[in-house]
């Protein structure tokens, strides 16, 4: 057989091996109109609304591929949770996913958005803190002082004593940040990073002693409100739905407050406000993949145009530089008022660390049960 057409057989088998094993990574059974790969996920609570929006639903299912979701806090997914039979799992931080990547041997991952940490309050609380000295107005947006916030707790101000509270807001309880559990959930983690980070003068925690240090004095700020929940999604719906008299500030992710204003539904009362936390940090929501077909998903929210224009209608901001566009037009189209970027932004601590620091946390909390 003459050389040039062994090559070209050779070629050719090549080619058809390479189709097998790009079908092997990327499994696809077809659109709306074939069946569909069952995609099981386990996700942080704040994601929820936006993957079983109808859209997305939709737009995965024009892929070839049915998402089944079931919630769990971020931490717990990460630390506690039996993930057999899942094919992807998508907590909302980077620390959290490197530890499942870790811990379960894989080496994939993908961020398709992410969310920086603000607080949702009320008018009369913003103005009473704006008297206090912990907010202030910048260009439109409210900024929520963080070291002025822990100087008050640690004097152990009460919201009775605040200048101007009786006329707005009387109550005898503490001021205190509304959070999830910290043990459970990555919002509270997220919170406890950034007390860390200022309560340590400024710099990342990156060793034991300090972290022990830190834990001890943030401690107070978690068991002091009693119980707590598991997820983000049920403290902001308190506030949502209870109000001020129960949850003056709640600690949440911004994209929970912008898919609500975006959805022009009248969650958001004309008295509610956002505050961004100065320093912030952002929890970057991280896919890991389980097997094909969950890195398939996972690869699909990142890149695809429409899964990525329907995040940020749920309040995200994509990691895609090119789906800049998208966001800066639903900023337009909507009264959202954050600012498009945020500069005074910190890391978390590296998983260990902040392990250690939860860990002393929650040995405090079973002190208290003993």
């Amino acid at each position: 057989m003459h050389p040039a057409r062994v090559l070209g057989i050779a070629l050719a088998v090549l080619l058809l091996l390479a189709g097998v094993v790009v079908l092997a990574v990327v499994p696809r059974l077809g659109g709306s109109g074939g069946e569909l790969t069952t995609v099981r996920a386990l996700v942080g609570s704040e994601k929820r609304s936006f993957l079983n929006d109808p859209d997305v639903t939709k737009a995965l299912a024009d892929a070839g591929y049915r998402l089944e979701v079931d919630v769990a806090g971020s931490r717990d997914i990460a630390t506690n949770r039996d993930l057999t039979g899942y094919d992807l799992v998508f907590p909302a931080n980077t620390p959290q996913a490197d530890r499942i990547r870790r811990d379960h041997g894989v080496t994939r991952s993908s961020m398709p958005f992410s969310s920086p940490m603000a607080i949702a309050t009320f008018r009369p609380i913003a103005d009473l803190l704006t008297r206090a000295g912990v907010v202030r107005a910048e260009g439109g947006t409210s900024y929520f002082d963080m070291r002025a916030y822990l100087d008050l707790v640690a004097a152990g101000t009460r919201w009775s004593d605040l200048p101007g509270a009786d006329a707005v807001y009387r109550t005898d309880r503490s001021v205190l940040i509304g959070s999830t559990d910290v043990r459970t959930s990555n919002s509270a983690a997220l919170y406890l990073a950034l007390v860390s980070y200022v309560a340590n003068g400024d710099e990342v925690v990156t060793d034991a002693r300090t972290a022990d240090r830190m834990a001890d004095l943030a401690a107070g700020l978690f068991l002091r409100q009693g119980y707590l929940d598991a997820t983000t999604a049920e403290p902001f719906d308190d506030f949502l739905s209870i109000g001020m008299g129960k949850a003056p500030l709640v600690m949440i992710y911004e994209a929970q407050f912008l898919e609500r204003v975006r959805a022009a539904d009248g969650s958001i009362t004309p008295d509610m406000r956002l505050l961004y936390p100065t320093p912030t940090i952002y929890a970057r929501h991280t896919v890991v993949p389980l097997t094909d077909a969950g890195n398939a998903v996972g690869t699909l929210l990142t890149t695809d145009p429409e899964l990525t224009r329907l995040a940020v209608r749920h309040g995200f901001r994509p990691s895609d530089p090119a789906a800049a566009g998208a966001e800066r037009e639903a900023r337009a189209s909507s009264a959202a008022t954050g600012p498009a970027e945020l500069v005074d932004v910190v890391e978390p601590p590296s998983q260990e660390i902040s392990e250690r620091m939860i860990d002393r946390i929650e040995a405090r909390y079973e002190e208290g049960a003993g």
